[in-house]
C-alpha cells in the first residue's frame, strides 16, 4: 500500500490489533483516513512518529516501510517473533521476505549449507536466533528493525526487549495482581477477536487453552467455536478432557481422531512444509487440527506462551530438583565421572540403554564438574551431543548461549532462555507455517506484549506457588471452570512418535536413511547416521527423537537442494 501523498509504501504480514486506537490517536492529530485497514493506520503512523510508530503497535507484524523522500527502507519484527522475516545482503543489495523459497529467486541466490545451523538442528530440532540453514541469509530477530539508506551498509537495532522491563517491581496485593492479569488476559483475547470472518479456538484441555476458551466464551457475544485433535494412543490424548471442557463453556466443539495412516501421509511432505529443517514432529497434528478448523473459520486462536511467560514446563522441576541433588553432593565427588555415572543413571539423568547412555555421559562430565541451572536445562535438551554431531557432520560447536546468562533467579533463567530460544523457534514456527498450509490465520492472545512484560515481573511464588506451576494463570481459570476438569498432569502436545517410527514411518526412514542415499548426499556420516538407526529399531526407543531428526533433515534436503 502506498501512502496518499506516495512518500511511504508498505509491505505487511500481520495484524494490528490495536489499530482502532492508534487511528484514533492519529485523526486527533488532524490526519484523514481513505479506509478501515490497519494498514493505512501503519502508514499513517510512519508518517506522524516516525520508526517510533511501532511501539505502539500490539500485535503480529512483519513488515517493510519505504521512505521515498529519505530513500530508507525500513524491517520491521514483532516484540514476540510470531510472524517471520527472512534477509540476506550481498553486494550492495537487500533481499528479504516472509518466506525462505522467495529468496531462491534472488539472483545472487547460492544455497550453501549452514553447517552450523545444521549442526543446531541436529541437537535441538529448530535453529534459533539469526541463522538459518544458509550462509549469508538470516532471520530479522524479534524485536528488532533493520534500516538502510541507500548507500549505506543495513544496521540492525533492537526496540523491544522482555529484558528491559523485567526486574521492574509491582505495586500492589498478590489479589491485585491477578486481578490486573486477568484483566489483560480479556483484553489480549477480545483483540484477537475483532475480525471480518469467523474466528475459532484450538482447545487442548489443558490450563493455557481451557482459559481463553473459558475467557471468550463468558466475555464475547458470539458462539465460540472450539477445536481439538485426539489419538487412539490413551497416553498422547486428552480430547475427551477438551470435550468436558467445552461443554462447561458452552463452546460448539469439533474434535478429530488422528490415525496412523494420516500422519504418514503428512510425514511424506515434511521436508516441503518448512523452509529450513524443523523437528517437532507435533507439527503433524498441528496440522490436521488447522485444516480442521479451516472447514469453519478463517481465523483460530492458539495458546501457546503460557508455559514460557508462567513457569508450566515439567522440565524445570526436574532440573531444579537435579540440580539440589548436585550441589549437595562434594565437589571432589562429582568431579570423578567414574565414580558418578552409576549414580547419575540412577538420579534419571541418563538413558536405561547401552546407546543411551553413551550418548549422553560425553556431555555428563562437564555438568557435574560445575552444576549449573544452564547446563542442566542444555543436557535435557539436547538430543544429538554436540561431540556427536561433530561426528556427524564435522566441525560443530554449539552455537548458543546457556540459560546462565540471563537474570534472575533459576525459573528465571530457564524462562528466559525458553521465551529466546524455543518458543519463537520452534513453537511459533510451527503453529505458524501449520496454519499458513491450511490457509488459516493464526493468533496468540498469550502473547500479546503488555502480558508478557507483566508475566516476567511476576514473583516466583505466583508462577510457581500453592497451585503449582501457572499457580497464578490455575487461580484466574478456576474463576471460570471447575477445578476438577482441569487439575491433571501436564501432557503436552505430541505424537506417539516412536510407536508410528516402528510401524507406519519405518519404511519412510529406511527409504530416506538409507545407505546409498545418505553417502550420495554427503552430508551426515553414514557410520554414525546407520548405526543410530540400527540402535533404534534393536529397541532403543529414547533414540526415536535424534532418528526423527535425521529423517526431517533428509526430507528437507530432498525437497529443497
Amino acid at each position: 500500500m502506498r501512502s496518499k501523498d506516495g512518500r511511504y509504501v508498505i509491505i505487511f504480514n500481520g495484524e494490528i490489533y490495536n489499530h482502532s486506537e492508534v487511528r484514533a490517536q492519529l485523526e486527533a492529530a488532524g490526519r484523514a483516513f481513505v479506509s478501515r485497514s490497519d494498514t493505512e493506520v501503519i502508514l499513517q503512523a510512519f508518517d506522524e512518529w516516525g520508526s517510533a510508530a511501532v511501539e505502539r503497535f500490539v500485535g503480529m507484524f512483519a513488515m517493510a516501510v519505504w521512505d521515498e523522500k529519505r530513500q530508507a527502507l525500513e524491517l520491521v519484527r514483532d516484540r514476540i517473533g510470531v510472524k517471520p522475516l527472512y534477509f540476506g545482503w550481498h553486494d550492495g543489495t537487500l533481499c528479504f521476505a516472509s518466506e525462505l523459497k522467495a529468496l531462491r529467486e534472488f539472483r545472487h541466490w547460492h544455497p550453501a549449507i549452514n553447517r552450523q545451523a545444521m549442526g543446531e538442528f541436529l541437537q535441538y530440532g529448530y535453529i534459533s536466533e539469526d541463522r538459518t540453514i544458509y550462509e549469508g541469509v538470516h532471520k530479522l530477530l524479534p524485536g528488532h528493525r533493520l534500516k538502510l539508506r541507500r548507500g549505506d551498509e543495513p544496521r540492525i537495532e533492537r526496540y523491544w526487549s522482555i529484558l528491559d522491563v523485567r526486574g521492574e517491581p509491582l505495586n500492589g496485593t498478590d489479589q491485585e495482581i491477578e486481578e490486573r492479569l486477568e484483566e489483560l488476559l480479556i483484553s489480549a483475547a477480545k483483540y484477537r477477536m475483532v475480525s471480518d470472518v469467523p474466528v475459532g479456538v484450538y482447545l487442548s484441555g489443558g490450563v493455557d487453552s481451557s482459559l481463553v476458551s473459558a475467557i471468550l466464551a463468558k466475555h464475547h457475544d458470539q458462539p465460540i467455536r472450539t477445536f481439538t485433535i485426539g489419538f487412539r494412543e490413551d497416553s498422547h490424548d486428552e480430547s475427551r478432557w477438551a470435550r468436558l471442557i467445552a461443554e462447561h463453556c458452552g463452546t460448539v466443539h469439533q474434535d478429530y481422531i488422528l490415525e496412523a495412516p494420516e500422519a504418514l501421509e503428512i510425514a511424506k511432505g515434511w521436508g516441503s512444509l518448512f523452509d529450513e529443517p524443523f523437528g517437532d514432529s507435533s507439527g503433524i497434528p498441528t496440522l490436521l487440527v488447522s485444516r480442521l478448523a479451516r472447514q469453519e473459520v478463517k481465523v483460530v486462536l492458539s495458546a501457546d506462551g503460557g508455559d514460557e511467560l508462567f513457569s508450566g514446563y515439567n522440565v524445570y522441576a526436574v532440573v531444579l530438583q537435579r540440580l539440589e541433588r548436585l550441589r549437595r553432593m562434594p565437589a571432589s565427588l562429582r568431579s570423578t565421572i567414574a565414580a558418578l555415572s552409576p549414580l547419575a543413571s540412577g538420579m534419571g539423568m541418563l538413558g536405561h540403554t547401552a546407546a543411551d547412555r553413551h550418548r549422553r555421559l560425553a556431555n555428563l562430565k562437564e555438568m557435574l564438574n560445575e552444576p549449573t541451572v544452564g547446563r542442566l536445562l542444555e543436557f535435557d535438551r539436547t538430543y544429538w551431543t554436540p561431540q556427536q554431531i561433530n561426528q556427524l557432520v564435522g566441525g560443530y560447536e554449539s552455537p548458543r548461549e546457556l540459560a546462565d546468562v540471563f537474570p534472575g533467579n533459576d525459573v528465571d533463567k530457564m524462562s528466559h532462555w525458553d521465551f529466546r530460544h524455543y518458543l519463537p523457534e520452534d513453537i511459533l514456527t510451527k503453529v505458524d507455517r501449520m496454519t499458513m498450509a491450511a490457509s488459516l490465520e493464526g493468533r496468540e492472545p498469550l502473547l500479546d506484549h503488555r502480558l508478557a512484560e507483566l508475566a516476567f515481573q511476576l514473583p516466583i511464588h505466583l508462577k510457581r506457588g500453592p497451585l503449582g506451576p501457572k499457580h497464578i494463570l490455575k487461580s484466574i481459570l478456576y474463576r471460570y471452570v471447575p477445578r476438577n476438569l482441569v487439575d491433571r498432569r501436564k501432557q503436552g502436545f505430541s505424537i506417539p512418535l516412536d510407536l508410528w517410527l516402528q510401524n507406519e514411518l519405518r519404511g519412510l526412514v529406511m527409504d530416506h536413511l538409507s545407505e546409498s542415499r545418505i553417502k550420495a548426499a554427503g552430508l551426515l556420516d553414514w557410520k554414525i547416521a546407520g548405526r543410530l538407526r540400527d540402535d533404534f529399531y534393536s529397541g532403543a526407543r529414547q533414540l526415536k527423537t535424534p532418528l526423527w531428526f535425521m529423517l526431517a533433515f533428509e526430507m528437507w534436503r530432498e525437497a529443497w537442494l
